[in-house]
């Protein structure tokens, strides 16, 4: 039911009710990985919190390739959606049961950047790896978008329940000697999470033009074209995180 009220609300671009299908998409991936498999909670709370994405992803991907246009505007406000709605989800588990989560606990503390005073360079080369990586990985299973999204979803979602932990009532807008407000953080991380969709696009777009022999120059001058505009996003993300 819920991979086809995803699909549904994709086709009628009703983002707003994507946000909260992701938030439900979260919450159930957590509830059915902490009752079947309660050890390894911090994994399969994100495969679970994926499946039902999944389905609705590709089909939409594979509309919006058939069709005319090259704008994959609306593919993005759709994945920044449900990964908003994903970081919420998780940011309430993690704020619920502060002991779970502790795989995304550690990729925080050892790649949160944000929390330290580190260079511009150290955040950008560090995004840039994961930015290739989803290249890579799309490119060769084809689509991997779904998984990528709730796991980076959960891992920001851990962190702001890190940071909202130790704030109390106006602090949560304002921040405090102690730590920043989540706030502060969101407008970079939607530059890069934008960046990484984009190359999550750019790797199935490959994948699917080397499979179906499609090696003309639009097709790949399309492809350099939304790789650099991925690359620009994350870019940007790491000048503004370092401003």
């Amino acid at each position: 039911m819920l991979p086809e009220l995803i699909l549904r609300e994709e086709q009628a671009d009703n983002f707003p009710l994507l946000f909260v299908l992701g938030v439900v998409s979260s919450a159930a991936g957590f509830f059915a990985a902490k009752a079947l498999f309660p050890s390894e909670v911090s994994v399969l709370s994100v495969v679970f919190a994926s499946i039902p994405l999944v389905y609705p992803l590709a089909t939409k991907f594979l509309e919006d390739e058939k069709a005319e246009g090259e704008s994959y505007l609306e593919e993005i406000k759709i994945y920044l959606s449900l990964f908003a709605g994903e970081a919420v989800g998780f940011t309430m588990i993690g704020l619920s049961r502060p002991d779970m989560l502790t795989l995304q606990a550690q990729v925080a503390g050892i790649s949160g950047m944000a929390t330290q005073p580190v260079s511009f360079m150290s955040i950008f080369m560090n995004n840039m790896m994961v930015f290739f990586g989803i290249l890579a990985v799309s490119a060769v299973i084809g689509s991997a978008g779904a998984f990528i999204l709730v796991w980076n979803a959960s891992v920001l979602g851990k962190f702001f329940a890190s940071l909202l932990s130790r704030l109390d009532g106006i602090e949560v807008l304002t921040g405090s000697s102690q730590a920043a407000t989540p706030i502060a953080y969101i407008p970079h991380a939607t530059l890069e999470m934008t960046g990484f969709i984009l190359a999550g696009i750019s790797g199935s777009m490959i994948s699917a033009a080397v499979y179906r022999e499609h090696f003309d120059w639009e097709t790949w001058d399309h492809l350099v074209k939304l790789v650099l505009i991925g690359f620009a996003c994350i870019l940007a993300g790491a000048l503004l995180e370092t401003a």
